[in-house]
Parts: C-alpha cells; structure tokens; sequence
C-alpha cells in the first residue's frame, strides 16, 4: 500500500518538477493582521539604502531545521550584591544554601592600583574563618573570553547553610565593587522566561517565574525591570501569583517610543525563606521585539520563478523577505531544504510589494522535485535593523 501511494504521489508531481509554480500562503495571513506602527520611530536608521537586491545560497539537503523557537528558561543559582570598598572592609553578608560555593569578586573600575588577590579575602561562617580556594584569577577568566572587568578574583568555599561573612582588605573608599555569589549544587533556583521569543512592538509582554525547591514551587518576593537594547530601562515589573504558584508580570505594548536595534532584557531579583535559611537569586533573560512597520498583506503573484509578495507598509524604510526554499525527496518523500532565498527593496507607505527570486538551477541541481515550498518566511526592516514579521509555514508553491 505504502509503495502503491509513493507511486500516486510521484505520477501527480513528476510532471511539474521544474515547471514554473503557482503560490499560496499556507497560513491565513490576510485575517491575522494588526495595526502598523506609523508614528516617527526613536531610533537611527542603520540603513537608508534604496537599491533592490535579491540573492540566494545552498543549503545541505541533510541539515534538519527546526522553525520553532521556544522561549529560553533561564534556572538560576546565583545572584550579585553591589558594594563599595569601605563596606567590604568593614564585612557584608552573604545568604547561602550550603555546600559548594563560588564567590566572584570584581572591582567595578579602571583604575589599575585597584588589585584582588586571595590573602585580601577572609571569608567565616558561624565565626569560624573558612578555607578558600581560588577558583580562577583574573587572567584565568578573560582567557575564557567572557568580559569580566580587570583584577577579577573568584573563590570556591565550603560552608553550612546560613550567612557568611565576606571581608576584603585592602580598600576604605568608595570604589564600587560587586560581588556574585553561584551555588551550582543548591536545590534552590529561579527559573525564569518569557511567554513568546519575539513579541510585536503593540503586543503586551509577559513574564513567567517560578522559585524552586528541587521540583517544588515555593513563595518569594520578587522585583524586576526590562531594559531596552541601549541599557537604558523601559519599565519596573510588578509581580502577582496565579493559581499554579507561578510569578508572573505584565507590561504594556512597547509602542514607538524607545525602539531600538537588539534585543531585550528581562532582570528579576528574588528573596525566599526555606527551612530557616535565606535564599537569594537573581536571573535574566531576553527576548526581540518586532517593528511591526509593515506587515505580509496576503497577496502573491508569480511570473516565472518570481514571486511578488505583498506588504502593506505603514512606516517607509527599506525592507528585506527571506525564506528557506524546500523540495520534496521522490525516494522518501521527506522535505528537505534547497536553498536560503532573500530579496530587499526600499518601500513606500501603501501597499507594495518585494521580488523574491527563486533560483531554478538550484532547484534542478538538488535533484528535488515538487510539491516546493518557502518556509520560515521573515519579513525585517534593515533601515531600523528589526524583525518585523515571520510566517513559520511560509509559502506553497503549487
């Protein structure tokens, strides 16, 4: 039966294995549309060129591509302290769950006589001082190529559950310091995410957390804020339990105002008690906004191996479509991928239109026949340097 099918299959489409197609969006994208953004933008144009271009290059036939994008859950076991030298001096506190820990120390300056080195530190618990090991010195830690500041030190102690007490010679002024605090074997972690990987720029943001005990949800106080690409903060967050014990917190659609090029910031500071112990942690996350500018308006026509796609575009600036061009295996009858196809136009407010070109040569050297299709079709504004729209089905071509 299933040899009898493969046949059927391969008589329909062998016929129209290179023959110009016709297109359709395998998703309603007409009926699914939102306001455009129309208002002037805060934020530089990056690129204000207004020559077409389209291109194409070779995929492996072999590479499996996964279209969906879940959110990144961020489980955290650390958390930081801003201090000064004058306070660590005189000693700080630090909350901790018990057993191994990491306590990096980093002073937050150019000064180059600001120097760490492990005869500075004295760390007790329960007024007993506790051995230190240096875990990794400054030259260990920028040799990873993370972008820790200079004269970086970090230390692994063993301690019971409780607070410790942190004392650093050395300093008595104002020299701003922080300190990270990671307890990779503590049963305790913040776990933190948001509800979509990319949200529309007029589309409320949601933030889901959770305190963990192992795999148990306990009670916090939490505080957070989103920060804009630049650093600079959009708004503070303000935290509800539902009834499954999560935290969660909303913030209004981001609008116009502020947009800018990257991507966004999610930091969450949380407190818990457990077992009479503190627990302090902290974790972050981000996510991308789309301009919506513009939006896919349904329409597609085809002439030869060029495929008008219809936008219906509210804010001018140059635009880019781009999608992966698939083809169908006639022994297995799997999808697989051809080529990654792109065009970019300068396009006016209305509605207009971007030429993407489908490069048949590539088609007829992949050996892959029809049914064909574009999936993962995304729409970005290169001028702002933004995600504007993605259509994961994409495009039939019949």
């Amino acid at each position: 039966m299933k040899n009898i099918i493969k046949t059927l299959v391969l008589c329909t489409i062998t016929t129209s294995i290179y023959a110009a197609p016709t297109a359709k969006w395998a998703e309603d994208v007409e009926t699914n549309k939102s306001s455009l953004i129309t208002a002037n933008i805060n934020s530089p144009q990056a690129n204000t060129n207004k020559q077409a271009v389209s291109y194409s290059y070779k995929l492996d036939e072999s590479e499996k591509l996964n279209f969906e994008v879940k959110p990144f859950e961020e489980n955290s076991k650390q958390y930081w302290i801003d201090s000064t030298g004058a306070k660590l001096l005189n000693g700080i506190t630090l909350p901790i769950t018990g057993g191994d820990t990491v306590i990096r120390i980093s002073p937050l300056t150019n000064d180059k006589s600001v120097q760490l080195n492990s005869s500075m530190i004295k760390i007790k618990s329960n007024g007993l001082e506790k051995e230190l090991k240096v875990f990794a010195d400054s030259a260990q830690l920028k040799s990873t190529g993370a972008s820790f500041s200079e004269n970086t030190i970090a230390l692994m102690v063993n301690a019971d559950a409780g607070k410790i007490s942190l004392k650093v010679d050395g300093f008595s002024d104002d020299t701003p310091f922080v300190v990270h605090v990671l307890e990779p074997n503590s049963e305790y972690a913040l776990s933190l995410k948001t509800t979509k990987v990319t949200y529309n720029a007029n589309q409320k943001i949601t933030i889901d957390t959770k305190f963990l005990s192992g795999n148990n949800m306990i009670n916090a106080e939490l505080q957070g804020y989103i920060s804009r690409p630049d650093g600079s903060v959009l708004g503070n967050l303000k935290f509800a339990q539902n009834n499954e014990g999560h935290y969660v917190a909303d913030i209004d659609a981001i609008g116009s105002h502020g947009l800018v090029q990257g991507l966004w910031e999610v930091h969450v500071f949380a407190k818990s008690q457990d077992k009479g112990i503190e627990i302090m942690r902290d974790a972050q996350t981000s996510f991308a906004v789309n301009l919506n500018t513009a939006q896919f308006n349904g329409q597609l026509t085809v002439s030869d191996y060029n495929i008008k796609v219809g936008i219906e575009v509210g804010h001018e600036g140059r635009y880019e479509v781009r999608g992966v061009l698939m083809g169908t295996d006639a022994n297995s009858l799997e999808i697989k991928p051809i080529a990654m196809t792109m065009s970019a136009a300068w396009l006016n407010v209305g509605d207009k239109s971007i030429d993407l070109k489908i490069d048949d040569k590539m088609i007829q050297e992949s050996g892959l026949i029809a049914p064909f299709s574009i999936k993962n079709v995304q729409l970005s504004n290169q001028t702002y340097l933004a995600p504007v729209q993605t259509i994961k089905q994409g495009i039939n071509l019949l």
